[in-house]
């Protein structure tokens, strides 16, 4: 099968970027597969072949516009499957929808009060065209990340296309609970945590829940907060210091090896507004980690409440966020008991998995 991806970057590191990486790898060992994309970073895997596309970048809706007509009108045809992220282009017989841009847009206003005018501008750009393709798109099938990601697409867009639900997927073997006591120590130290501190991790933007972490960290004793993004983070650190929390809330910036974090902590938190899945819990419930995720996120879904993580019933409410958090720290042995549970959870979602059911879309795509 002759098999094309288009995407804005081919990396590992983060979203609809890593998703490609991990099912082009895969399908490249039997399958001749091309990547269509604006940059690539790190190594290039020589069973794949590469073609730049250009894109005028001197923000995201311009890099998002110009790249989609550069796809568009530079992606020839003789593929058995055009595999697009979103809007990455027009020409293709396989979607992934990564995200609902208005109900992104939507809940991000919900959460805020208001917002900047350029991601107003952006927001509805946007959307309108979302909006366009979903409603008119026929001839072509839909991979949605979650089924959060289906109903939005169904019920603000009127999609419908063929649709199927299939979950981000796990390195399995780059978050594993077994490897924790090797890095867990020396990652602890480095921050200045004592062995008996419980530690909260959140990782990614910090709007999707920063401030509500910090303030419900102020409820609980002793509990430590760590912060892996590349947010901009004076005004969260400014909270915490406010709050009398700056010896307890930790801003460790971005990194390629997260994995050491999870590591570090004790579970994960991500009180979001709106997540269409958020790889960052199921790389927690690989490593062993307890999650706190709100019913907002796509990977809410993975949780059954009470075993393998909790779910908040509202992203806002500091009390219940901060209830929670202290469940899992008085009680150990709950959360350990979690963290396991997750980590079986998480053994159902390898990229393998992902790559199999994505097969199964081509090939019904080709017979439509």
């Amino acid at each position: 099968m002759k098999i094309a991806f288009v995407v804005h970057d081919y990396r590992r590191l983060e979203g609809h970027s890593r998703y490609v990486v991990e099912l082009a790898s895969r399908f490249a060992r039997e399958h001749e597969v091309h990547v269509f994309t604006n940059r690539i970073e790190g190594d290039r895997d020589s069973r794949i072949f590469f073609h730049h596309i250009p894109a005028w970048r001197p923000n995201a809706l311009a890099a998002i516009l110009s790249f989609a007509v550069s796809a568009t009108l530079r992606v020839p045809g003789g593929f058995d499957i055009i595999h697009n992220q979103g809007l990455c282009g027009l020409r293709g017989n396989v979607f992934t929808a990564h995200i609902c841009v208005r109900a992104w847009h939507r809940a991000l206003r919900e959460a805020s009060g208001r917002l900047a005018f350029h991601e107003w501008v952006s927001g509805n750009i946007l959307s309108f065209l979302d909006e366009l393709f979903y409603r008119c798109a026929r001839s072509c099938r839909v991979i949605a990340v979650s089924q959060r990601i289906e109903h939005d697409l169904r019920t603000l867009y009127h999609a419908r296309m063929p649709m199927t639900v299939i979950y981000h997927g796990v390195d399995l073997g780059t978050f594993a609970s077994d490897r924790q006591g090797s890095a867990r120590s020396a990652v602890r130290d480095q921050i200045g945590l004592e062995s008996l501190h419980f530690a909260f991790l959140f990782v990614g933007d910090m709007r999707k829940g920063g401030r509500q972490c910090i303030h419900a960290l102020l409820r609980l004793k002793c509990a430590h907060l760590l912060f892996v993004s590349r947010s901009p983070d004076l005004a969260y650190r400014s909270l915490a210091a406010q709050l009398g929390l700056a010896e307890r809330v930790h801003f460790l910036g971005t990194t390629t090896d997260v994995q050491k974090y999870y590591a570090a902590a004790d579970a994960l938190l991500l009180p979001t507004h709106y997540d269409s899945f958020a790889m960052v819990v199921a790389e927690a419930m690989a490593s062993g980690l307890p999650v706190i995720v709100s019913r907002q996120a796509g990977a809410s879904e993975l949780i059954d409440p009470g075993v393998n993580g909790l779910l908040l019933q509202d992203f806002r409410d500091i009390n219940e966020l901060a209830e929670k958090m202290d469940l899992l720290q008085h009680d150990r042995a709950l959360a350990a008991r979690m963290g396991a549970a997750a980590r079986r959870t998480a053994e159902k979602y390898s990229w393998d998995s992902v790559a199999e059911q994505t097969m199964r879309v081509y090939l019904q795509a080709l017979a439509d």
